[in-house]
């Protein structure tokens, strides 16, 4: 299947917001084997050394996915709650529930119940919105979440050069699983558009994620009354350089 069938596929999943189709597909974790939990292990071992929380403190794992992350989190001591849009991301994290690792299926623009030490917003799970004004929800949201004095880690993509190095086609193939994938920056958003044939079926995906970078991270959250404390540029928690970094890290103090 070529990429002349995008058009019209396209079409057919305007009227879902991207992330609950593509993140509550099977094929999206397909896709995405090679994440592992080493590399969510390796970074939070980091971060818990660089925080240094209490035992037993309150975090939530907002926008968790599959658990990874609060796995690793709840592996140093804390008490994990995993949020996530996914009914079936969710239900795969409750496999490995227990007395200090809870699950529960959540909008990050909406409110939140109970109130945690800290918020992970890990591995690019931000910035996914048509409307970019709700990026605040999110922070608001977090915020009255957040007992004082709440800490917010935000793991984002380093936008620049993420578009610097931009591969704008490829094919993966995954099983007997072949994905097209198209990527473009259109409108201040970094789309990357999926399309595969599986068990008879033609299938289509986007992923759209607003390319912010560390200025427009930091008009965000001093406008929802954070202070940003640490910048990283990647999972060992080195200084962050626009042109070189994997990734734009913020830890962030609720004023």
């Amino acid at each position: 299947m070529g990429f002349c069938t995008f058009a019209t596929m396209m079409r057919l999943e305007k009227q879902k917001e991207w992330f609950s189709t593509w993140f509550d597909s099977p094929f999206y974790h397909v896709l995405y084997d090679e994440r592992n939990d080493d590399e969510a292990n390796e970074f939070l071992s980091n971060l818990v050394a660089y925080l240094k929380p209490a035992q037993n403190s309150t975090a939530l794992d907002l926008a968790c996915g599959a658990g990874r992350h609060s796995r690793a989190l709840a592996s140093h001591g804390l008490h994990v709650s995993g949020c996530d849009l996914s009914p079936n991301s969710i239900e795969e994290a409750k496999r490995v529930s227990d007395s200090s690792l809870t699950f529960f299926v959540h909008d990050m623009r909406e409110k939140l119940d109970n109130q945690y030490q800290y918020v992970f917003n890990l591995f690019t799970s931000f910035g996914y919105f048509e409307d970019i004004s709700q990026n605040a929800l999110v922070l608001k949201s977090i915020y009255d979440s957040l007992v004082e004095p709440g800490i917010l880690v935000i793991d984002f993509m380093n936008a620049q050069k993420v578009i610097q190095n931009l591969r704008f086609r490829q094919e993966i193939r995954k099983g007997d699983i072949l994905f097209h994938i198209k990527k473009e920056v259109v409108n201040g958003r970094i789309i990357k558009s999926i399309a595969f044939e599986a068990n008879g079926n033609s299938y289509f995906f986007q992923e759209k994620v607003q390319a912010l970078e560390l200025s427009d991270f930091e008009k965000l959250i001093t406008e929802s009354n954070f202070e940003i404390e640490r910048i990283a540029g990647n999972y060992q928690l080195d200084s962050f350089d626009s042109e070189n970094s994997d990734r734009l890290i913020l830890i962030c103090k609720k004023k």
